[in-house]
């Protein structure tokens, strides 16, 4: 983050919205608002002086809530840049911090800032977000205060986390010396989303491995549907876990309750392999919630004109050979924006949608397929048939309820061809006409040898001619 924050050739926008967007590939139109931050980015040290007079505090985002912030403050200790941020809705505006900052870089008086860029090509990282499972309260979580999930854990083991990398009890403040990993929160269930997030189980591998690493006698159990440890090397890391005294347990978790007398938990699993019930007194329940899209890409989908499939997610062109490309030329995806993915898959995306957008921006001209669709003004209807069945939302209807291809974004698939009622696209080179007089030609070479075929030759044509009776 640092070296692209350094770079010559990088111009950062943090703190920033893409509200307006347009033009053609090579030629893009970017709108973007900078949200104000109350603070002189050029004055700004990063020194964090100014959070410390700060006397109101809520609960810090991204630390999970665990723990609190300011409302002047630094999102967190490796953000880039480092500069702090004023949230003006719980500011009391006591301007305490203006009076201690050396740098004068507290501004009040701040508005947001609008720039608009030109821009070759377009690559969406929007990443993903937690299942939101405070929406159901899965497994009492949000009632029970020691039931949390992987990210909060991840936060609490963090050398610079709320309680500097050392696991307490949310409830009491103790060391936990029991604990328990539920799998697939949020993920392959009809309840919540039908697919498998990827990273859940090596997440929980990794975060028991390194408990044990810290606290030898603590005892884990892992409970899980089907544990999928799928990329090079982390079967191998599972096996470990195993020998390190890690319990797994293949099956469902019913139900917890905490025991109002001990405070532990109380975790009542079925067993699909010994086909037991399986009780488990624990001091801290962990639940390896899914991956979401971002809350922000649905924004994306509706300011660029892109596609999201039935989880929300942003769709490529084809899942093997174009899993990069959009169906906007010159608009490529990559990472966990596509669907859930771990690092190493989301960096060959990441190297995948550079590489393309490299060789777009590399060549002078853009070299485009004239087999496209083109429109017949005088018969098109503007039912607007075409337009809603265009995978790459190349046509649109006019003012004048005329449809308009846009010869950039056509590929020349047909299906508005095939579609028009009116019978008013074709496509260049592929026209109803030129397939005809083709039939006509290759019918007329026949007849000079093949006299017995005039019959069904005839038959051929009037079904042609029924078909397009405007071309004939």
């Amino acid at each position: 983050m640092v070296s692209a924050s350094k770079h010559p050739n990088i111009t950062l926008f943090t703190y920033s919205d893409i509200i307006g967007f347009s033009g053609i590939p090579g030629n893009y139109n970017v709108k973007i608002c900078k949200n104000p931050r109350y603070i002189d980015e050029k004055k700004c040290t990063g020194c964090g002086l100014c959070t410390t007079k700060c006397p109101i505090t809520v609960p810090n985002e991204f630390n999970r809530c665990i723990g609190e912030r300011n409302a002047i403050y630094i999102p967190f200790s490796q953000a880039v840049p480092k500069i702090a941020l004023i949230e003006k809705s719980i500011c009391i505006e006591c301007k305490n911090c203006q009076k201690i900052c050396p740098a004068e870089a507290i501004d009040f008086e701040q508005v947001s800032e609008y720039v608009d860029l030109k821009v070759g090509a377009v690559i969406i990282a929007t990443g993903w977000d937690e299942y939101p499972i405070m929406k159901n309260n899965e497994y009492k979580y949000g009632i029970y205060p020691d039931v949390i999930t992987q990210i909060e854990l991840e936060r609490i083991l963090s050398p610079v986390g709320p309680t500097g990398g050392h696991l307490y009890r949310i409830s009491d403040g103790k060391p936990p010396k029991t604990l328990a990993m539920i799998q697939c929160v949020g993920s392959r269930s009809l309840k919540g989303n039908p697919y498998c997030s990827g990273v859940c189980c090596n997440v929980a591998l990794k975060n028991a491995q390194l408990l044990k690493q810290e606290y030898p006698d603590m005892d884990i159990a892992i409970f899980y549907i089907d544990m999928r440890t799928w990329d090079k090397g982390n079967e191998e890391y599972y096996r470990k876990a195993r020998e390190a005294g890690i319990m797994m347990i293949r099956g469902k978790v019913g139900d917890i309750r905490v025991d109002p007398d001990t405070l532990k938990i109380k975790v009542t699993a079925d067993s699909t392999l010994t086909n037991d019930f399986i009780t488990m007194n624990t001091d801290l329940v962990v639940l390896s919630t899914g991956m979401v899209p971002s809350k922000n890409t649905a924004q994306i989908v509706e300011t660029l004109g892109l596609s999201k499939d039935i989880n929300g997610f942003l769709t490529e062109v084809h899942g093997c050979l174009k899993p990069q490309e959009t169906n906007n030329f010159g608009i490529y995806i990559c990472g966990c924006a596509a669907g859930p993915k771990n690092i190493p898959y989301s960096v060959s995306t990441a190297l995948a949608a550079a590489s393309k957008v490299s060789t777009l921006l590399s060549k002078d001209t853009i070299t485009q397929e004239l087999i496209i669709a083109e429109v017949n003004e005088t018969l098109c209807i503007g039912c607007h048939r075409c337009e809603k069945l265009c995978n790459y939302k190349a046509i649109k209807v006019n003012g004048e309820n005329i449809a308009e291809v846009d010869d950039l974004k056509c590929k020349g698939c047909g299906v508005c061809v095939s579609s028009c009622p009116a019978r008013a696209i074709d496509l260049k080179y592929y026209r109803d006409k030129q397939i005809i007089e083709e039939i006509k030609g290759i019918c007329s070479t026949e007849l000079e040898y093949k006299e017995e075929y005039i019959e069904s030759i005839e038959l051929i044509w009037k079904k042609i001619e029924a078909l397009a009776p405007h071309q004939t």
